[in-house]
């Protein structure tokens, strides 16, 4: 019997790390050069959880950040089993694009699972904390702290809503 593969969409605003959480994830590196990126990039991983018997397969999409909602992300979004939402810990305001990309992806694939990710986190910054309580409440998900950078919550992030699809037998 030969593992499952599970798309995942990871979504945000632009410059909040989502190709950099990706590229920790899949490849285990991280660069201090920033790339737009531009449409839509496609990581595959393998990754062992320890609750499955087989190895679970991800096809990581690395959605632009447009602003949402956009016809073009609604698109991307379509058939995913997932998405993790990123903000951006060290801006004022890291959670008005997070709201709009659960929203999003809640209205096109209603019930699928979410986790969000407040990136950047190493530089410090408190996150507002009353604010992830209430989005973690919204949208029944976990939130991580994480940084692309030293690597921290980025893999318990992912495999978070990985087995968050697992349980659901999607």
């Amino acid at each position: 019997m030969s593992a499952k593969t599970y798309k995942i969409v990871v979504l945000g605003d632009f410059g909040v790390g989502k190709t950099s959480l990706i590229r920790r994830y899949v490849l285990d590196e991280f660069s201090e050069v920033y790339r737009a990126t531009i449409g839509v990039h496609l990581y595959k991983h393998t990754d062992a959880l320890a609750a499955t018997a087989l190895p679970v397969n991800l096809v990581v999409w690395d959605i632009e950040g447009a602003p949402l909602p956009s016809e073009q992300t609604r698109r991307y979004i379509v058939g995913a089993s997932g998405a993790l939402i990123v903000g951006d810990a060290t801006r004022a305001d890291p959670f008005s694009a997070m709201w709009e990309a659960a929203d999003m992806f809640e209205d096109v694939l209603p019930g699928r699972p979410l986790c969000l990710a407040l990136n950047k986190s190493d530089l410090g910054t408190e996150a507002h904390p009353e604010t992830v309580n209430r989005m973690t409440r919204r949208y029944d998900c976990p939130a991580f702290g994480t940084s692309a950078l030293t690597g921290d919550g980025v893999t318990p992030a992912f495999r978070a809503l990985a087995r968050s699809i697992l349980s659901l037998g999607l």
